[in-house]
Formats: structure tokens, C-alpha cells, sequence
């Protein structure tokens, strides 16, 4: 059971049930869900994915799509393909590619579909740090005004390209519809890879989570070491840009709190096991655009690499004009680069603080899910104000959305949780009936859970958070409350909560 720490004049922990949430508390939030759905029967294909079927046509292209993909035809390196978009439309609820194998190969370039391939890989673990740029206040910001977008990204793309060099790591660097990826493989066997396994977590993998299709332990223990080798980089990056961009830059999709635009270093792809993650390959159509209706004029472009030394503006030149885009992969490498061994980069993240936090977080106490019904299942979220209570009391799909993860993760930290503990209390809500469909047979509940409080906790820890940015009027300014629904005793606890994470950080 985590330990307490609150004004005498709050009652708050298990086993509490003397006040429940009031039901002007559930009635402030605004779903904001980003699923894409179609209805009232199959729809006709796409203007443009004629045009994308006969950019896939030159064997130039073909041959950048199968090099990304890691071989000269199937079967590849990645265990999987998959398709997004083309003549069929193809995505899944969540917005994914739809998953299929080498057989579609040639389906997936004549129907004119993005190509993306599997992180789930024969050789290795792929590390991807995705660079996104992102407008609540108006999503099709980036589609629309690519020129602005990227002139925005582009300290952040330097930084990146940067730290990665410092630590000695090649890595290819794919210009996508709205940002960048960051790709390099640390292949099984090297010492690389080694330390990433020895990264993970030690707990042992869940017997449920989400396996098959070639995922063994090294390649699932890869995979989370993968992500915290990529948390340490975030923040180094982050430290690096302060006050040098244009947008505020975060480490997951939490929007500021004025709801303008944001750069988030994504590492989402770690949130979920490697066997459902997938990206857009080298050279491949990115159609989000079209398919999301974002931007009617600019419904897809070709995902390019960026080499040291090319400017953004003239791949933004190219990347709309199929015809010179199948030029440049007549020149082009689309290999994503093995890196066998990075000691400055091994030896920076395990004398760092991400380090330090991670083995603190993997050493603290979570009930075992045979006690949910007198631990996690007993916690009362009517005790803590709305913006951390109700996404407890609403999991579905309040606990899918970062911004929400995170009140709930900082919120009870600072309340005396322990990181783990708040974890396993997420994971309860997940593996609870919820209405959650097939979700959880996919993903996995405790990585997912884990994955999200490690990640806000570490960067609060580490000093990339501050009281300043977790106050009832950043709260207010990110749409996760009104003055109406959280006051009196409530409105207090919260402000004394900022002030706790603030000397967390500095403990």
C-alpha cells in the first residue's frame, strides 16, 4: 500500500469510500478521441492512390521500399508488413496499418497503400525516435503549412541528429508527413543489444502479453530496453532546447496549456509490445493527410531520407512530386544503419538520472492482481480532485490519453504513490470490464501502464516538470477541468500537489 502524504484536512487511500465523485464531475470532459471511423458502407477509393500505385511501379522505388524493409524482396528482416490508406482504406479502430505478410507485398504497391513494416525484427532491435509535430487548436496546421512546420522542427531535428552523433550512432532519418523518424538497429548478438536487454525490466513478462510472430525474450527485452536508452536521449534533448524553439517541445502528446501548437519526441512505439508496432518505410506513401481529410490539396507525400547536409526546403520540394521523388531513389539508400556498439551511450545512461529513476521505479511495491479486490479496487477516486479522479472513474477512454495519464501519474505521486504502485492501479482499470473490445488482447495492460508513469514521473524527476506547469490554471488551459467542478477542499489538495512535485524533483 503506497504511503500518504496530504493536508490533515484530506482523506485519501485505500480502503476510503467516504465521499464519492460528484456528477458534475464526469460531465466536464470533452472526448477527444482521434479514431478514425467510417460508416454507412464501403466508401470509393481515393483520388490519389492511382497515382501513388504508379509511383510504386518504378523499380527504383521498389527496391528503396524493400531495403528499408531489410532484404531485396520477401521475406524481409521485419517479421511483418502492413498497409495503411490505398484502395481499400485500410486502417485499423485505432488509426494503425493493418497488419499482413510477405504475400502482400505486391497487393500493398498495386493498390496504392502506405508500406510500413514491422519494428519486430530477424536481426535486432530497431530503436525509432519519432519527432512529431502536433496543433490541437488546429490539426491540419502541419499538411497545410509544411514550410512553417518544418522551419519549426528544424532545432529539434538538429538536437536530435546531434546527440545521436556524440553518441557515436548512424541512424537513418525519414522526413514523414509531419516530422521525422530517427532509426538504427542494435543487432542480437552485439554488445549494444546486451545492454538494452540488461536495461529492461527484471520483472518477469506477463504470460499474457501479446507474443508470436517471432518474438522472443531478446527481442521483447530489446525492445523495452530500447525505449529507456531512448527516454535518457529525450531528455537530453529536451534540457538542450529550452527557450531555442519556436513551440514547446515534450516528451509524449500533452498539449500546452494554451492549446497551440507542440513538438513531441514520441516514444510511444515502447508503450506496446514490438509484435504491434509498425512504421512507414523509407520511399513509401504517407497518406494520413487524405485519409484523415486534413488537407484535401495535399493528400499524401513520399516519406524521403534526410542525408547530413540536404535542407528540409528541398525535400519539401520533392516529396509532393511522385515522378521526382521515384528520381531520388534511383540515388538513394533507405538501409536503416546496425550499430553494434555505443559505449558513450551505454555508460551515459547508466551513470544518469533516467537510469537512476528506472531502477528506483522497477524496485518499487504493486499489488498482485489476485489482491485487486481489497487493494486497487477499493481506492475511492471522489478523494482527489476531478482532473485526476474522474480518468480513475472513467478509464474508457479517459486512461488511453496521455494528458490524462499524466494527472493521474504526477497527481498521485506527489500525493506519496509510488510510481509502480500507480502503475499497477492503471493496469487494474485496463484489465477491468470497461468495455475495452479486443483491446487489451493486443496490447498489454502492464507495459502500456508502466510504460506512461514511468515516463512522466522520470521527466518530473529528472526536473523537466515543474509546480509552475501543474497548477489548477494548466489544468484548465489543457481542457481537464472548469472552476465549477473542483473546489472547497478539492481546489486546495491540488494546489498543494504542484507544490509536492516540485520537491520530488529536487530530492
Amino acid at each position: 500500500m503506497p504511503a500518504t502524504r496530504r493536508p490533515q484536512s484530506i482523506r485519501a487511500g485505500f480502503g476510503t469510500s467516504h465521499k464519492r465523485l460528484p456528477a458534475s464531475g464526469l460531465a466536464w470532459h470533452k472526448d477527444c478521441s482521434l479514431e478514425f471511423v467510417l460508416g454507412g458502407g464501403p466508401l470509393p477509393a481515393p483520388s490519389w492512390t492511382d497515382e501513388i500505385a504508379g509511383y510504386y511501379r518504378s523499380e527504383p522505388v521498389q527496391a528503396r521500399l524493400a531495403e528499408y524493409c531489410g532484404g531485396a524482396a520477401p521475406p524481409f528482416d521485419c517479421r511483418q508488413l502492413a498497409s495503411y490508406g490505398g484502395v481499400r482504406r485500410l486502417t485499423q479502430s485505432d488509426g494503425g496499418p493493418v497488419p499482413g505478410g510477405p504475400r502482400e507485398w505486391p497487393t500493398l504497391l498495386s493498390e496504392g497503400a502506405d508500406v510500413c513494416r514491422s519494428l519486430l525484427d530477424r536481426g535486432g532491435t530497431l530503436l525509432q525516435l519519432d519527432v512529431d509535430y502536433l496543433n490541437p487548436s488546429d490539426p491540419s496546421e502541419a499538411y497545410r503549412q509544411p514550410e512553417v512546420t518544418f522551419a519549426r522542427l528544424e532545432p529539434v531535428y538538429a538536437a536530435v541528429r546531434s546527440r545521436l552523433e556524440e553518441y557515436g550512432a548512424l541512424a537513418s532519418v525519414l522526413m514523414t508527413g509531419r516530422g521525422y523518424h530517427f532509426t538504427l538497429r542494435a543487432p542480437f548478438g552485439s554488445p549494444l543489444h546486451a545492454a538494452l536487454v540488461a536495461a529492461a525490466s527484471p520483472s518477469p513478462l506477463d504470460p499474457r502479453a501479446p507474443r508470436g510472430r517471432g518474438a522472443t525474450g531478446p527481442a521483447i527485452l530489446g525492445h523495452e530496453g530500447a525505449g529507456r536508452f531512448l527516454e535518457h536521449l529525450a531528455h537530453g534533448v529536451l534540457f538542450e532546447l529550452r527557450g531555442r524553439t519556436d513551440v514547446p517541445v515534450t516528451l509524449a502528446d500533452v498539449p500546452p496549456p494554451n492549446g497551440g501548437a507542440f513538438i513531441c519526441l514520441d516514444l510511444t512505439a515502447y508503450a506496446d509490445p514490438v509484435v504491434e508496432r509498425y512504421a512507414r518505410c523509407a520511399f513509401s506513401s504517407n497518406q494520413k493527410s487524405g485519409m484523415q481529410r486534413a488537407a484535401p490539396e495535399r493528400p499524401f507525400v513520399i516519406v524521403l531520407p534526410r542525408t547530413t547536409g540536404q535542407s528540409y526546403s528541398d525535400l519539401l520540394a520533392i516529396r509532393e512530386d511522385p515522378t521526382r521523388a521515384a528520381t531520388a531513389a534511383g540515388v538513394a539508400c533507405a538501409s536503416i544503419p546496425d550499430l553494434a556498439a555505443a559505449p558513450r551511450w551505454v555508460e551515459s545512461y547508466r551513470a544518469g538520472p533516467v537510469c537512476a529513476f528506472h531502477r528506483e521505479f522497477d524496485a518499487g511495491p504493486q499489488a498482485d492482481a489476485s489482491t485487486w479486490s481489497y487493494t486497487y479496487d477499493t481506492v475511492d477516486p471522489g478523494d482527489w480532485p476531478p482532473c485526476i479522479g474522474v480518468p480513475l472513474a472513467v478509464p474508457n477512454p479517459l486512461l488511453l490519453k496521455p494528458v490524462h495519464l499524466r494527472s493521474v501519474s504526477l497527481g498521485l505521486w506527489a500525493l506519496g504513490w509510488h510510481p509502480r504502485s500507480i502503475a499497477g492501479l492503471i493496469r487494474s482499470k485496463y484489465e477491468r470490464d470497461f468495455r475495452w473490445g479486443a483491446l487489451w488482447t493486443r496490447y498489454d495492460a502492464a507495459t502500456r501502464a508502466e510504460f506512461y508513469v514511468r515516463v512522466f514521473c522520470g521527466a518530473a524527476a529528472h526536473g523537466l516538470e515543474s509546480c509552475g506547469d501543474f497548477t489548477c490554471a494548466t489544468q484548465a488551459g489543457r481542457g481537464l477541468c472548469q472552476d465549477a467542478v473542483c473546489y472547497g477542499e478539492q481546489r486546495q489538495l491540488f494546489e498543494w500537489l504542484g507544490e509536492a512535485l516540485e520537491r520530488l524533483a529536487g530530492r
